[in-house]
């Protein structure tokens, strides 16, 4: 009878997997079909650009972005922390960015005149991006308890696979949308975020049906989430060399958004070559998904930082060589932007790592009861440093593109030796003692 009943069990531990995998899986692909539609170092720089001619306004997007995703996360740690379930967090927060990409869109299409364009554009980016800060927070928690640590690689690499077919279509998308000349220059930008935001109901509504256990809640206020950010951060050597090593490749990411502004700038790519741009990256990130991710899974995240630290660095040098080839040999032609290709293929071979080296890394390495805490404190953290990588643009306005692809390669081999450091979490957590 006992045989029985613990089968039983099993078998609906492993229907609520299946379950909970199979929704996180639609969640992750039908995202990322949206996230191709707006691609914020490709779409979004494209239509800043558009806009203004300030090289800082421009290199802000993509880091403005992401920093919006970080920054929030240890602000709002303690309150997660509260909880017992995070799923309410994560549905409030999904709601709010549904309305800002709702009303950015319908504000696109409305408003011609620049300057109130890109303040708009700013302001409701910012918000709708600060709102996926306490939400990828809550995202990450939940995950954490429904899906083991020895399947979350192939989790990751089959929500970026599924992704990234969906994706290739949005690529096309884009293409014809911008190429429409019946949806001049801002309308079709307007339609794109449009449809990105109807794109959010599914896809963040679907994770919200995900069968949430209730985890270990921990008393916490702001006080004392500090105080206790602080001794992590003097007692944890690995944690504060993981930091480290994460800082200093997201600083190397300062040269992504001039990829774009030099293909556009210098080879003369037109409106519809976004869409080529964003499909060949998203093609690239579609083959590597599935070997990222059975690599992270049998033989751990440490590797897959180093071959992301080396990946990324050969992305500016490979741009670095370009930018010689077109100068030297004075190159012209239509045919010129595609030259660019190779730079989005590379970049979308190391994108699925990132996500793995960043989420999977510290899932593992952080205490059940504090990972609340150890998101929220390296986010925020990483968050600033993202911030900060948006003044590429002045970079380029003091030294020239060629030094911004420059510094980020030096960057990338710094982000190399500091990975070197590193412990595997798996081996730490076998050495730990038993509790």
């Amino acid at each position: 009878m006992t045989c029985a009943c613990s089968a039983s069990a099993s078998k609906s531990a492993d229907r609520e997997l299946r379950r909970n995998f199979t929704l996180g899986v639609f969640n992750g692909a039908a995202f990322q079909l949206g996230e191709s539609l707006i691609d914020p170092s490709v779409v979004l720089t494209w239509f800043v650009s558009h806009l203004t001619a300030s090289n800082f306004l421009i290199g802000l997007v993509v880091p403005l972005g992401d920093a919006g995703w970080f920054l929030p996360q240890l602000l709002f740690s303690a309150r997660i922390q509260q909880m017992e379930r995070k799923m309410p967090v994560y549905g409030l927060f999904a709601l709010i960015r549904i309305i800002a990409w709702t009303i950015l869109a319908a504000t696109v299409w409305w408003v011609d005149e620049p300057h109130l364009l890109l303040l708009a554009f700013f302001v409701l980016y910012a918000v709708a991006r600060l709102a996926s800060g306490p939400c990828g927070l809550a995202f990450f928690d939940i995950v954490a308890r429904v899906i083991p640590p020895q399947r979350r690689g192939t989790f990751f690499g089959w929500r970026q696979l599924v992704g990234g077919i969906l994706g290739l279509g949005g690529g096309w998308i884009v293409r014809t949308v911008l190429n429409c000349p019946r949806l001049p220059f801002p309308r079709g930008h307007a339609t794109l975020f449009a449809m990105y935001a109807l794109i959010l109901i599914p896809a963040l509504g679907s994770f919200t049906l995900v069968k949430e256990p209730p985890g270990k809640a921990r008393q916490a206020n702001m006080q004392r989430q500090f105080i206790w950010a602080a001794r992590v951060l003097v007692s944890n050597g690995p944690y504060r060399d993981y930091l480290l090593a994460r800082m200093t490749m997201i600083l190397s990411s300062i040269a992504i958004p001039f990829y774009t502004v030099y293909a556009r700038n210098v080879l003369g790519a037109i409106e519809g070559m976004a869409g080529i741009y964003v499909s060949a990256r998203l093609g690239a990130q579609l083959l590597s998904n599935l070997p990222w991710g059975r690599m992270s899974d049998r033989r751990g995240n440490r590797l897959v930082m180093k071959l992301l630290a080396l990946g990324n660095a050969l992305t500016p040098l490979l741009a670095l060589t370009l930018m010689g080839v077109v100068a030297v040999c004075r190159l012209r032609g239509p045919w010129l932007p595609y030259l660019a290709l190779p730079i989005f293929l590379l970049d979308g071979l190391m994108r699925p790592a990132h996500m793995l080296a960043g989420s999977n890394f510290l899932l593992e390495m952080a205490p059940e009861g504090e990972r609340s805490l150890y998101l929220g404190l390296s986010n925020s953290l990483l968050g600033i440093v993202i911030l900060a990588s948006g003044f590429g643009g002045l970079i380029v306005d003091w030294l020239g593109l060629a030094s911004l692809f420059a510094i980020s390669a030096v960057l990338c081999a710094i982000g190399y030796l500091l990975v070197l450091r590193l412990p595997e979490p798996r081996e730490m957590a076998k050495d730990a003692p038993a509790s």
